[in-house]
């Protein structure tokens, strides 16, 4: 792996970080009271840090191999059709969209009981803002990642380093963006896309509300399939992150409360 993937990536996260920092801070849509969890949110990055490289090294390389099993060579088959007849910009934007389609279904797993405490310490987080986003448990960013491995190996996007950039630039606004303490609607537009205020009542404690708001990038998917709770319809002061309580240990490796007085 050349330098420019292991240094582009961070470089990108770090520099639209910076700027999703300034923008909160002049356009905030909470006024909080506490300070943030800091030390949570770096331990959160680290985790996950260390469940990508992991995934890296192992869940990819075996994911990869599908094609190469028996009944899985349709799989070769169609990458060589995109590959050969669709364009990356094109193929980008279809990625884009059927990502964004796995990524909800994906998440909506995570919310399910066999699932829920691997996906809760990414619901910890009480003051939203661009980097307490990043808080996930390795089984959380795994399974998250796996759809977009899956649907790499039928519909690759080949832009060389254009593509790769765009792709970042993408998924780190997406990420920032959801997450930050922005109050910034996007107009019309605002129906369409996944605004901060939308993805809040996702991140609230309420159970009615962290089971709503799945979308990533699209409002589409919600809308279509009955999990869509409006943000117009809220106080703006709704608690946010977990109705119990649970050790930081248990959460990042995505176990349930283990005393009564965790709960």
């Amino acid at each position: 792996m050349t330098a420019v993937y292991v240094f582009l990536p961070l470089a990108i996260f770090l520099g639209l970080g910076f700027l999703t920092h300034l923008a909160e801070a002049r356009w905030p849509l909470r006024r909080y009271s506490t300070p943030r969890a800091l030390r949570l949110d770096l331990i959160g990055y680290a985790v996950t840090v260390a469940a990508r490289i992991a995934i890296e090294k192992v869940q990819v390389p075996a994911i990869e191999r599908l094609p190469s099993l028996r009944g899985f060579a349709w799989m070769n088959e169609i990458s060589r059709i995109v590959q050969w007849r669709v364009s990356w910009p094109i193929a980008l934007v279809v990625s884009v969209v059927v990502l964004d389609f796995l990524l909800y279904w994906g998440h909506r797993l995570l919310h399910t009981a066999m699932l829920w405490h691997t996906h809760a310490a990414h619901h910890s987080v009480e003051h939203l803002y661009w980097f307490g986003g990043n808080r996930a448990s390795p089984v959380h960013v795994a399974s998250l990642a796996a759809c977009g491995t899956l649907l790499g190996l039928v519909w690759p996007v080949h832009g060389g380093h254009p593509g790769l950039v765009i792709e970042l630039v993408i998924y780190a606004c997406i990420q920032h963006f959801n997450h930050a303490n922005l109050s910034w609607g996007l107009g019309f537009l605002g129906a369409l896309f996944v605004t901060p205020r939308y993805h809040f009542v996702h991140h609230g404690a309420e159970g009615r509300l962290n089971g709503s708001n799945f979308g990533f990038l699209l409002t589409i998917w919600d809308r279509m399939f009955g999990t869509y709770v409006s943000p117009a319809g809220l106080p703006n002061d709704f608690p946010l992150g977990l109705s119990y309580r649970v050790s930081a240990a248990r959460m990042w490796i995505g176990l349930p409360p283990g005393r009564p007085s965790e709960g």
